[in-house]
């Protein structure tokens, strides 16, 4: 493949990445692409690898002191706690 292709840059930046190459690299439609500069005019494009974050497996708290004792609130009483607790929270 020839490594030099010229491409035009349009009117709101944008340019379009040449098949050979992004064949040759096995880029593909969705793949997530880092722009870095590096001055003075020219720019490093890398594919970024996604990664899934681990699954955690959530507590089950059926049967909990504190969720039962909030059960037994009234909506305002649990509402009030809800808006104390994640005030608290955002301070941390």
């Amino acid at each position: 493949m020839e490594r030099t292709v010229l491409r035009i840059l349009g009117k709101k930046g944008r340019t379009t990445i040449p098949w050979p190459i992004r064949a040759e690299l096995e880029w593909a439609p969705g793949d997530v692409l880092l722009f870095e500069p590096d001055p003075p005019d020219r720019i490093v494009i890398t594919r970024l690898e996604v990664v899934e974050p681990e699954e955690i497996e959530e507590p089950d708290l059926t049967g909990d002191i504190f969720t039962e004792a909030f059960h037994r609130l009234s909506y305002s009483q649990q509402y009030r706690l809800l808006a104390a607790l994640l005030a608290d929270f955002h301070l941390q």
